[in-house]
């Protein structure tokens, strides 16, 4: 049974996969390297709980609970030591996953289990990097993972049904709603009906058949949709996309994943979407 946690990575998701696991009871450590990024980890968790308790969403008593169970740590060694799951949640960058999954796997007591929330590098990818093939998976969440319920766990042909049974265990228990991608493909599920969208939609804004905006409300108000493909690629971060992008175009050779130019153009100049304040809608 999974009762202890470690994310690696303080970023936009490691943070929030981090909290999420705290809120609902687990004694969580989030580890990253770079001070500055825990300080602001640190007040951004503060803020954003006790928002919850000012809306009503959570008492004081189960906010000083989460408090109490968030660690922030710059020693991964101190934060593994006696782990039954970490999360990597790192750049989107295969090599540094491997060095990271090979660092993991002599640092975490035998029965941890090491999973990736990579949306593009499959577990396989990351098992030859560990001793532990059967306790490796990717557990893929979905941004913003504090509110998104969906979890991907995605398993490699050595991934062990009992490794799979904890991890869907686990999502429950941190109020997720798990779904099993029983055979590795690119993209899992949800991206794959995802980046057919997507990729329709970048055809039409880069050829001027209609505006991002335009195409955003064409599937919100036709489509039913919450969001539209433009508002969920500001959502997600535009440079996050665009490494996606370029691993997969680099792992793969497929033209169709090619960075479209507006995209580089934009993380160029800066525009990455909500974290920045502009991405292809503005934000304040």
């Amino acid at each position: 049974m999974i009762k202890k946690v470690t994310v690696v990575g303080g970023g936009v998701m490691g943070k929030q996969i981090a909290l999420n696991c705290a809120i609902n009871g687990m004694e969580t450590n989030l580890v990253d390297n770079v001070e500055a990024a825990l300080e602001k980890v640190g007040e951004w968790s503060k803020e954003y709980l006790s928002g919850r308790v000012a809306k009503g969403k959570m008492t004081q008593d189960e906010m000083d609970a989460a408090v109490a169970k968030f660690h922030l740590m710059s020693d991964m060694e101190a934060a593994c030591k006696d782990t039954d799951l970490v999360i990597e949640a790192i750049v989107e960058k295969l090599e540094a996953k491997k060095s990271l999954f090979e660092t993991l796997d002599k640092i975490t007591p035998e029965h941890t289990i090491l999973v990736s929330n990579s949306s593009t590098f499959k577990p396989s990818s990351l098992c030859g990097s560990t001793n532990r093939a059967d306790r490796v998976a990717n557990l893929h969440y979905f941004n913003p993972a504090l509110q998104m319920k969906l979890v991907e766990i995605v398993i490699s042909p050595e991934t062990s049904e009992e490794t799979v049974a904890e991890l869907e265990e686990f999502a429950k228990a941190t109020n997720k709603v798990p779904i099993k991608v029983l055979k590795e493909i690119d993209g899992f599920v949800v991206n794959n009906i995802l980046g057919g969208i997507t990729k329709v939609a970048w055809f039409l804004l880069e050829n001027g058949y209609a505006s991002a905006e335009d195409i955003d409300l064409g599937a919100e108000k036709g489509l039913g949709h919450p969001m539209g493909p433009f508002k969920t690629l500001d959502l997600a971060g535009l440079d996050t996309i665009l490494d996606v992008r370029r691993a997969r175009y680099e792992a793969f050779g497929d033209e169709s994943e090619k960075p479209p130019k507006i995209l580089e153009e934009m993380v160029a100049r800066g525009e990455l979407g909500r974290k920045s304040g502009k991405g292809f809608y503005e934000y304040k």
